[in-house]
Parts: C-alpha cells; sequence; structure tokens
C-alpha cells in the first residue's frame, strides 16, 4: 500500500513539474515569436521608411522641412529640397535664413506679418513669387506649415507650382476673353437690333407717306427712292450678319473658278469712278506688271474684300483727297502668281490703339462711327477672314489725320484658258453679237412657269414680269411644277423659274424629276430664284440641273438679263 501510495505521489510531482516546464516553455516561445514579429515589422518600417524619403529624391515639385521649436533650427530636409529651392539641406540646416532670401523681398515681409497673425490651428497657406538658388528666373511657389505641438515643430511644405500657376493663369486669360467676346457678342446685336430698327422704321415711315402722297407724284418718287435705299443697307446690313455667322461656324466654301483680272479692275473701276469723283476725290486705279490675265479663285469674294476697302476709302476720305488703287504682278511661282492688291487713301486714317484690333469682328473705332458713316462694323472682320481662306495675307499701315494703306497679298493658280485665249481678240463672253442681242432683249411674249409656294412673292414677280410682257403661268409647289409640266403640250414653256424651299417637293428634286422626263423640251432653262443664296445652294443648283441661281430679294433686271442669256443660247444653237 506505501509502496503505491508514493509511486502515485511521484507521478503526480513528476506531472506537475512536466506540466510547468511545457507553461514556461510555451510563454517562452510566444515571447519569441512577438519579438521576432516586432523586429520584423521594425525592419519592414525601415525599409518603408528608406523608400519614403528615398521617393523625394528626384521630386522637383515638392519638398519637406521641420523646423524645432524651441530654436527654430532645421531638424530636416528632404533630399529634394536642392531640386525644388536650389539651397543644399546641410546648408539650410546651418543658415535657416537662406530661404527668406530666395522669396521676392516684398512678399516675404508680407508672409512675416500674416505668421505673427497665425494662430497655428490651422494650416498657414501663401503662394510666392521666387526664384531658385543661382537662377535668376522667376518662378511660383506655394509655402504650407502645419504645428506639431507633439513633436515641437514646424512641418513645411515647399512645391514649385509654376506650371499649375502659368495654366491657371492662361485659363483666366482665356476666361477673360471669353467674357470680352461675349460682352461684344452682346453689345453687338443690341446695336445691330438697333441698326437694323433703324432702317425698318425708315421703310415703313416711308411708305405711310407714300400713301398720303400717292396723288403727288415728284413727292411719291421721292419716298419710293429713299424707301428703296433704305432697303438695300438693310440688305447689306443682313448680308454682314449672315457672312459673320457663316464665317466662325467654318461653313464659308470658296469657289475656284477661271476669271480675269483686267475685267476685275473694269468692273472696280466703273463701279467707284462716278462717286468718287462727283465727291470730289481723286480717283486712280492700274495695273502693273501682269503678264498673267486669268487666275483661278472666287472672284466674288476677293472683289467684296477689295470693294470693302475702297467703300471705307471713299467714306473717310474728304474733298480734294485721293483714293488709288493699284494690283500688282509680284511673282510667278510654277503654276502660281503671286500679286499684291493695294487700296490707299489720303483720309481721316486709324487710331493707333485700334489698328491691332481692326480686324476682330464686332469692333468698331469708336460709337460715332456707325452714327456718322453707317455700316455693321464687319467689313473688315469679314474681308480678313475670307483672305485667309485664300491663304492670303492683309497688312494695314495708317496714320491718324493723313490716311490708310490696306495691301492684299495672294498666290492664285494660274488659269489655263488664257493660253486658250492668247492671240483671240474675241472670246465667247466678249462676242458683239451676243452683247447685243442680251442688251436688247426683254421679256415681251416669254412664258414662264413660276414655281413660288409664297403668295406675296408670286404675286410681286408676277406683276413685275408682266409689266415686261412675260406670260406667266404659276405653280404652288414642286410637285405642281412637275405636274403642269409633264401635262403641258411641248415647247409650251420658254423658262421656269423655280423656288427652292416648297412643299411635297422642293425645287431641286423637281427639276431632277423634269430633266429625266423622255420630252423633247426637258432641257429646257430652269433658273433657281430662292432665298437659299450661299455658295453651296449655287452649286447644288447647278448639280441638281439648273442652269442658274437668282437669290432674293430678286433683281428682276438680273432675271431678264440671265433670261436673255440662257434663251439666246438655246436659239443661237
Amino acid at each position: 500500500m506505501r509502496t503505491i501510495l508514493e509511486y502515485t505521489e511521484n507521478n503526480l510531482i513528476y506531472m506537475i513539474v512536466l506540466w510547468g516546464v511545457m507553461i514556461l516553455a510555451a510563454v517562452f516561445w510566444n515571447l519569441y515569436r512577438r519579438e521576432k514579429k516586432a523586429a520584423r515589422k521594425a525592419r519592414e518600417e525601415l525599409r518603408g521608411g528608406k523608400k519614403f524619403y528615398s521617393s523625394f529624391e528626384n521630386n522637383r515639385k515638392t519638398a519637406y522641412v521641420f523646423v524645432s521649436e524651441k530654436n527654430r533650427k532645421v531638424l530636416y530636409a528632404t533630399p529634394n529640397l536642392e531640386l525644388v529651392t536650389g539651397i543644399r539641406p546641410d546648408d539650410l540646416k546651418t543658415d535657416t535664413e537662406l530661404m527668406t532670401g530666395l522669396i521676392v523681398r516684398k512678399e516675404a515681409r508680407e508672409i512675416a506679418k500674416q505668421l505673427n497673425a497665425w494662430n497655428k490651428e490651422q494650416e498657414f497657406s501663401s503662394e510666392v513669387n521666387y526664384h531658385r538658388s543661382g537662377e535668376k528666373e522667376l518662378r511660383r511657389g506655394q509655402i504650407q506649415i502645419l504645428y506639431c505641438e507633439k513633436d515641437g515643430g514646424y512641418l513645411l511644405i515647399l512645391s514649385d507650382i509654376t506650371e499649375e500657376y502659368e495654366k491657371r493663369q492662361e485659363m483666366e486669360r482665356e476666361l477673360i476673353t471669353a467674357q470680352k467676346e461675349s460682352q461684344s457678342k452682346t453689345d453687338f446685336l443690341s446695336q445691330m437690333s438697333h441698326e437694323i430698327r433703324t432702317p425698318m422704321n425708315g421703310i415703313l415711315g416711308m411708305l405711310s407717306l407714300l400713301k398720303t402722297h400717292l396723288n403727288q407724284p415728284a413727292a411719291a418718287e421721292e419716298y419710293l427712292a429713299k424707301t428703296e435705299n433704305l432697303s438695300h443697307f438693310l440688305l447689306t446690313l443682313i448680308n454682314d450678319i449672315l457672312d459673320m455667322s457663316r464665317i466662325e461656324s467654318g461653313k464659308v466654301q470658296l469657289e475656284e473658278i477661271p476669271f480675269s483680272l483686267e475685267q476685275l479692275v473694269d468692273k472696280l473701276d466703273s463701279m467707284f469712278r462716278s462717286t468718287a469723283e462727283a465727291k470730289g476725290i481723286n480717283w486712280k486705279i492700274e495695273m502693273q506688271d501682269f503678264d498673267v490675265k486669268y487666275v483661278i479663285g472666287d472672284e466674288m469674294r476677293l472683289s467684296q474684300v477689295i470693294i470693302n476697302f475702297i467703300s471705307n476709302a471713299n467714306k473717310f476720305t474728304p474733298p480734294g483727297g485721293t483714293v488709288e488703287v493699284l494690283f500688282r504682278q509680284m511673282d510667278r511661282i510654277g503654276n502660281d502668281l503671286h500679286f499684291m492688291i493695294r487700296v490707299s487713301d489720303t483720309g481721316k486714317g486709324i487710331k493707333e490703339d485700334f489698328l491691332s484690333k481692326i480686324f476682330r469682328p464686332f469692333e468698331q473705332e469708336d460709337a460715332s462711327t456707325a452714327h456718322n458713316y453707317g455700316g455693321s462694323g464687319l467689313g473688315m472682320a469679314i474681308a480678313d477672314s475670307m483672305v485667309r481662306l485664300m491663304n492670303g495675307q492683309i497688312l494695314v499701315e495708317s496714320e491718324e489725320g493723313k490716311g490708310t494703306e490696306f495691301s492684299v497679298y495672294l498666290f492664285l493658280p494660274i488659269a489655263e484658258v488664257q493660253e486658250q485665249n492668247e492671240g483671240t481678240e474675241i472670246t465667247e463672253a466678249e462676242d458683239p453679237a451676243k452683247t447685243r442681242a442680251i442688251e436688247a432683249f426683254t421679256l415681251k411674249g416669254v412664258r414662264i412657269l413660276l414655281a413660288e409656294d409664297n403668295d406675296i412673292n408670286a404675286e410681286i414677280a408676277m406683276e413685275i414680269l408682266a409689266m415686261e410682257g412675260a406670260v406667266l403661268t404659276r405653280a404652288c409647289d414642286g410637285a405642281e411644277v412637275v405636274k403642269m409640266f409633264k401635262e403641258s403640250r411641248p415647247y409650251t414653256f420658254d423658262v421656269i423659274l423655280m423656288d427652292i424651299q416648297m412643299p411635297k417637293m422642293d425645287g431641286w428634286e423637281a427639276t431632277r424629276v423634269i430633266r429625266k422626263m423622255k420630252r423633247e423640251d426637258s432641257d429646257l432653262p430652269i433658273l433657281a430664284m430662292s432665298a437659299n443664296a450661299f455658295l453651296e445652294d449655287r452649286r447644288k443648283s447647278l448639280e441638281s440641273g439648273m442652269n442658274g441661281h437668282i437669290s432674293k430679294p430678286v433683281d428682276y433686271d438680273e432675271v431678264r438679263r440671265i433670261i436673255g442669256e440662257q434663251l439666246w443660247a438655246v436659239r443661237s444653237h
């Protein structure tokens, strides 16, 4: 029994000791694991810290500096401090005033005042102009300061924001420009409202006076003449506004067809000589050094540019002054002609501060210009845009009180037509027989099928054309004109005047249908007579099979002339 008890007691002691050893081993193992984990974490943090600080080595944008609150000494600076400021970190630790010396003096004093008033509770931030140590170029920087009470100091964040600042400045300039342009357009619309209402008021007023003076032919004729002048001015104004709108939207297209520079000069001379001489202005227009007669381009748009310059020259030149127009051939390069067109005058000149803005849309020299001389203020902007579309250039020289000179430089392809016409005295356009026939042509007995959906326009056209002896039949839309032509006997009509924008079927489609008809007269002259007045509209009219395009408001002398040309061509063949 004793032996058993001793054995049991000894086993119990052994077990207790064994358990104790195991518990101690577990404790030590856990401690070992914790220490190993802590060491690993420390190594990771150390590696992370090195990685963090090394990330600044090539950073040229932002550097960090930690300054002691107690003695204002620099305790630490990121390695890239020199890249941002031009100051080495070790130098800053021995001389903290180096930083202040980089900032523009006036701004440094202002920052000092702000820091004295700083409550340290919020981040301090300020933008400054500074230069890197050893460099003269001024840069834009940002200083941010955080107060770190627990660490006993201040964290300075120094950032080079030059690029961001310049982008911001550019955006601000663009915003200001956009605001000015928007305001200019607002002012322009307000001015145009006034400019449009003024002739409209005059037109309506003259018509009212005309009603009360119908029994007085002289007075009635005067009122009608003034109404016509106001109407032409209003039309010019509307055309300028439409041109500028299309230019800004990039929808202007230029023609590329041969035209004669000599004939252009003759047209300008006949257009302006009498009015200039009537005003007492010495008028001169000439061509110099040309061995090329025909070029390829848009004669109408080029004329528009030169007419604008000449009109202004005549407008601003007093009696006794001089207006000169010079066309000069500069050079022939390959198949291109380099030439200059110069319009000079001895008028009032242009103010120097306005010269830089003269080609901007919606600009006029001053408010009195429109009041005293008229105009929309868009002519110069349109001229500049047209010349740019032709890949040309306009130069302006002016002295207030002495005059102005506009010079247009252009390169245009030389037309082959001049080689064909060299040695030939008479071209088709100059055929005397044709010229005499068209000049003598009248609409008497000409049978016209008029396609017009607007009752008032139809009434006006039929009345005017009938007064010249034409025999008219009206169709109210495209489908009806096709039906009437199809059901008529061949050669019932001599010509069709075709509106474009009509219900059921437009004029272009109606023309295509007529041209496809198997009739011996399906090739009769068809002329567009429409408010669609742009170049692409004219091209579409010709592509649809029309013989010509007359824009509204209609010049009925032009209608008679074009019909005469078309019928002369038909009858001569």
